[in-house]
């Protein structure tokens, strides 16, 4: 197994096309202790064979995930992925084929259907609309039945968790039953990214507990959260994305209101 810098030195590429590569869905490193990417043999040849076909080939993301579609290898964490049966059970009672999911979405069939059957992880951009196409949210699609009153109170150790990607984002739901707001802990691993902008009715607020993060909202405004403390609020239904800018792990409060995400 393979350090990123020693990974990036034997394809013959920067640390930095690697984790590009990554975040575009080509390549998915396994995770050593302290988060540290790992590539093994195999991951290597991958990503010589993704370097020859954007040098030589000149293909983009998506022309490179087509072309290596059967050698693309899920995540070896498969627990770090949302499970996809809710999604399927939604679009179904809908009555929705996979088609008119994909029209609705404007993600293709055969990314839904991956997901669907958990072959393959979705970003939260990715997922995000998709409930939004269906008319749900992740809290009501991944979440438990309300308890009003026993839910008041979330212990530390009981937080409902979704990991997205390679595990490289927690979400860590922060309350439950709760009707005019969604207050979550996101953890994000180093790079990790909404791989995406997404769009949704309400207002946002985060606030930086740790790490340093990059969001940016609508088609001009760009803000770096970096000290312990710092907060952003904006409408949700200007498009936003992010990035995880520290070299370790951030974490934020990221509360929505009312629950639309």
């Amino acid at each position: 197994m393979y350090r990123i810098g020693e990974a990036a030195r034997r394809v013959g590429v920067s640390p930095s096309s690697l984790r590009l590569w990554e975040r575009q869905g080509l390549v998915r490193p396994a995770r050593g202790r302290g988060r540290y990417r790992m590539y093994s043999d195999g991951d290597v040849e991958q990503l010589r064979s993704i370097r020859r076909l954007r040098q030589v080939d000149r293909l983009n993301a998506a022309g490179i995930r087509r072309a290596l579609g059967a050698t693309l290898r899920p995540g070896a964490d498969a627990e770090s992925r949302a499970d996809g049966r809710p999604l399927r059970r939604v679009r179904e009672s809908l009555g929705l084929s996979l088609r008119e999911a994909s029209e609705r979405s404007s993600l293709s069939i055969s990314f839904i259907s991956a997901v669907e059957r958990g072959v393959s992880g979705a970003s939260v951009a990715t997922l995000q609309r998709l409930t939004a196409a269906y008319g749900t949210t992740l809290q009501e699609l991944f979440g438990a039945p309300e308890d009003a009153v026993s839910d008041r109170l979330i212990r530390a150790g009981g937080r409902r968790a979704l990991r997205l990607g390679n595990a490289d984002v927690r979400i860590e739901e922060l309350s439950r039953g709760t009707r005019q707001l969604e207050p979550q802990l996101f953890i994000l691993a180093p790079g990790a990214s909404s791989d995406g902008a997404y769009a949704h009715e309400g207002e946002e607020f985060l606030y930086l507990l740790s790490g340093a993060v990059t969001i940016w909202v609508g088609d001009d405004e760009c803000y770096t959260l970096d000290r312990e403390g710092d907060a952003l609020s904006f409408p949700s239904t200007l498009p936003h994305r992010w990035r995880n800018d520290a070299g370790g792990e951030s974490r934020l409060l990221w509360i929505n209101t009312p629950p639309t995400f």
